[in-house]
């Protein structure tokens, strides 16, 4: 789906080139669900941007769903086989009825008018939008608005959807309706590219490109980049909070079997430590709520 060989982009500043990708190499495969991951400025956006021909490929090589980036008579395929979603859905808003937003594409192809109908009820049901079609955006909470405006982008039916920050600016309930949006297109087979700076919207994905200063450090799948401590402090980012919690445990003198990525891998482990603990090592309960009471542990200390 895309192969890139060395991608090397500058913006010029004021007459002083500042490299924004510096020696880009990667490959996705159809239905993979990469996330590039990296604090902002690290050239995430920039990289997403090459992919469907809104910034011009300076240096290197770069094909993306058969079709050579270099090529400018490819770039209006480029962006019909590749959709993209910004950050601020406010941004992509081209008309004030649902409908006819999510409809603008198809009429820009001259799809015909009875297919566009059918189009656009079934991009609204993918984002569980069903029933929206008369609402103004405006009226629409922020992760509302975010799926309004991948449903845009589906009826497009792309080969690759590009995902830039796209939960950015919503809030905890928003993030997780978005998110739940994709889990479910890449289920479905849909390949996916989702750049972020926060930790936990890469779990589900297939694979990480870790990116700095222009550059992919490396790639592997979440267990591998999420839980190598060593490499994540090289970028600045914290790794997520069960791998925290087992890095704590393990100080103290109590490992879990297995580094855990989610909060429920985490219960899962917390409950299969508790299921190993003695009997008298257990906390007595008698008098709960006694301070003057003594614990004692198996080995006759006491314990708090």
């Amino acid at each position: 789906m895309i192969h890139a060989d060395n991608l090397i982009f500058s913006y010029d500043y004021t007459g002083a080139p500042s490299k924004a990708l510096d020696g880009v190499t990667f490959s996705v495969k159809p239905g993979e669900f990469i996330a590039i991951l990296g604090h902002n400025g690290c050239g995430k956006s920039t990289l997403a941007k090459h992919l469907n021909a809104l910034l011009p490929l300076q240096s290197g090589s770069l094909t993306v769903a058969g079709l050579d980036a270099a090529d400018p008579r490819n770039s209006s395929e480029l962006r019909r086989k590749v959709g993209m979603v910004f950050q601020n859905p406010d941004n992509q808003f081209v008309s004030t009825v649902i409908e006819e937003d999510v409809a603008f594409g198809l009429r820009n192809y001259d799809v015909p008018e009875e297919i566009i109908e059918t189009k656009v009820k079934e991009a609204l049901h993918l984002v569980d939008m069903d029933g929206y079609e008369k609402r103004a955006p405006h009226s629409l909470s922020g992760g509302q608005k975010q799926r309004i405006a991948l449903a845009g982008v589906l009826a497009m039916d792309p080969e690759l959807l590009v995902l830039d920050e796209v939960t950015s600016m919503l809030d905890p309930e928003g993030q997780r309706e978005v998110l739940s949006i994709i889990r479910r297109l890449h289920d479905h087979g849909k390949t996916i590219i989702m750049i972020t700076h926060e930790i936990k919207e890469t779990l589900d994905a297939d694979r990480i490109l870790l990116m700095q200063n222009g550059k992919i450090l490396t790639g592997g799948t979440p267990r591998e980049i999420l839980t190598d401590t060593l490499l994540l402090a090289q970028t600045s980012l914290r790794p997520p909070m069960p791998v925290q919690v087992y890095l704590e445990l393990k100080a103290q003198g109590i490992p879990l079997s297995d580094i855990p990525l989610s909060m429920e891998e985490l219960v899962a482990e917390l409950l299969q430590l508790y299921q190993h603990v003695p009997t008298s090592d257990c906390i007595d309960e008698t008098y709960p709520n006694d301070p003057t009471v003594t614990r004692t542990n198996s080995k006759g200390g006491e314990r708090s």
